[in-house]
Formats: C-alpha cells, sequence, structure tokens
C-alpha cells in the first residue's frame, strides 16, 4: 500500500514542461551587432542582430521510457522484466563498460521545440528517443558513427579536458576540443553511459552528449555559424554556442555545457522526489546562438 501511494504521488507531482516558467526569458539577450548585406536591389542593407534561442529540451532519465517533458512515463518501458528493465539507467547500469563502479547511464529524449515568433527560418524540428536507438546503450555500435573517437582515448587528450573545464568553468568553453565537456570530461563515446557517480553531473554530460550527437545526426544545424543567413549543419559541434538551463526535479541557473555541477547543482536532485519531479528524472532546456538579418528569410 505504501509503495502504491509513493509510485501515485510521484505520479502526481511531476510536472510536465512549462515554457512560461522553465525557460529563463531573460537570457535571450536580444542585441543588434550592426549593419548586414541584401541581396535585394531595392533594400540592400539589413540590421543584424543575435540573441540566444530556445530550441530544444532534453529529458534524462533513469527510467525507460519515462519523459520529465511530458511529466511521466511513455510507452512499454516504465520498469519490471524484459526489455523495459534492459533498458533502465541510473548509477552503475551502463551496459558497456569496464569500471561500472564510477559510472552512471541513462536514457536521453530530445524535443526540438518553436517557442519564439521565428527571427530567420529554421528546419530543425521533431524529436528522438534514445530507446530507439541501439547505439546509445552501446559504446561498441556507437563508435560507427564517431571513428574519430579512438584518436582522443588516449591520457594526453583527455588532460587536455582539465584547461575545458577550467575555461567552462569561468564562462568560457575551449570549442577546439571539441572532444571535451568541460567538468563533464570526454564527450566520446556519445552514449547515455558517464564515467562520473554524480548523478547530476553524470546527468548534465549526458545531456550534452545528446546536444552532439543530434549534431551529428544533422538534426540540428547552427544560426552562428554564418554572419547573416542561415542554418550550418555541425557534424562536428561548436559547445560555445549552446548553453543550457536544468529545470527538473527543480530548477537553477543557465550555464555553458560543461560547467560543474558543484556549482549550480545543490537541491537539485533531493532524494525521492524534487521541487517538481521525482528523483533522478531531469529536464534541460538547451538555448543556441543565433546570428541573423533582418533581410533573411
Amino acid at each position: 500500500m505504501l509503495i502504491f501511494l509513493a509510485v501515485t504521488w510521484q505520479a502526481f507531482a511531476a510536472q510536465g514542461f512549462n515554457a512560461s516558467s522553465d525557460v529563463d526569458w531573460s537570457e535571450i539577450d536580444f542585441k543588434i551587432d550592426g549593419i548586414c548585406e541584401c541581396d535585394d536591389p531595392y533594400d540592400p542593407v539589413g540590421v543584424k542582430f543575435e540573441y540566444w534561442e530556445p530550441f530544444l529540451v532534453i529529458d534524462t532519465s533513469a527510467t525507460a521510457y519515462y519523459s520529465a517533458y511530458e511529466g511521466g512515463s511513455s510507452g512499454s518501458g516504465s520498469g519490471g522484466a524484459g526489455i523495459g528493465s534492459f533498458f533502465e539507467g541510473g548509477k552503475n547500469k551502463s551496459q558497456d563498460t569496464q569500471d561500472p563502479g564510477e559510472s552512471t547511464f541513462a536514457q536521453a529524449h530530445g524535443f526540438l521545440v518553436m517557442l519564439m515568433v521565428p527571427l530567420c527560418s529554421r528546419f530543425d524540428y521533431g524529436e528522438w528517443w534514445s530507446e530507439s536507438d541501439s547505439m546509445w546503450q552501446s559504446d561498441l555500435l556507437t563508435a560507427t558513427i564517431e571513428p574519430e573517437a579512438a584518436l582522443f582515448a588516449n591520457p594526453v587528450s583527455q588532460l587536455a579536458c582539465i584547461a575545458d573545464a577550467t575555461a567552462v568553468n569561468v564562462g568560457f568553453p575551449l570549442d577546439a576540443l571539441f572532444w571535451c565537456i568541460g567538468s563533464g570530461g570526454s564527450a566520446y563515446p556519445l552514449t547515455g553511459r558517464v564515467a562520473d557517480d554524480n548523478i547530476v553531473q553524470a546527468n548534465s554530460t549526458i545531456a550534452a552528449k545528446l546536444i552532439y550527437k543530434l549534431c551529428r545526426l544533422f538534426m540540428i544545424c547552427d544560426p552562428a555559424m554564418l554572419e547573416g543567413c542561415g542554418c550550418t549543419p555541425t557534424p562536428v559541434w561548436v559547445k560555445s554556442h549552446y548553453k543550457m538551463r536544468v529545470v527538473r526535479p527543480a530548477r537553477a541557473g543557465t550555464y555553458p555545457l560543461g560547467k560543474s555541477a558543484l556549482i549550480y547543482g545543490a537541491n537539485i536532485n533531493t532524494p525521492f522526489e524534487g521541487a517538481l519531479g521525482p528523483e533522478d528524472q531531469f529536464m534541460w532546456v538547451v538555448y543556441r546562438k543565433k546570428i541573423c538579418c533582418t533581410c533573411c528569410d
């Protein structure tokens, strides 16, 4: 009876995504950047501007098919025996790890959403569920889309991530070190496993991995690569063009990818039930830098 009440309370307390309260609209930071050239002979000059667009919501979950974005379980894997239990995550439950005592595994879901009037066109919409992606479950299988990962699986490359972690925590991620996610360590492999048992830091890193993976799969583009119009596919991501805010199980500030959870993670993942949802079920609002011109489509 007590177990039933606990489950019912968790389901009742969980809140799905709410754009008005989960998005920190002050982070858009709209700026005028000068003038830009237009192709229109009758209007050859436009105004160039930049802002941070909240365009993607990610949830990372220790429970298969649980979506904090939707506020509950979806599909057929909410627990128990069979395929659902194979996909379960949490501490020390990675499928392909040599150090299970220090790892965290989570499923992840990405929702490409329209939250603003489109200032310059975009073409990346849709959603992605890791339970449907066998590569997300296996470090070995994911090598098929990240052959370069072997180049960075050495002590020198991994030590370089210390420099990235230092830079991120003062607000300046190092784009040249694209294989690093600041305090989260290596971006590779692009799976749901992280060699970290700090559950907040690990889930933040898993969310960042999903951003990189969606870039690699050409599901999202980068509208800050061109000085004007367009959205450029970036199979190798530009980390500084993204930032994110954790909003479940509780809310915190917005920060660059890879920032240490020691800075923002206090009281985010309290035992049993957070302020806005159950423990180990995270949701992140992702912003990307956007550069645009008033003469763009």
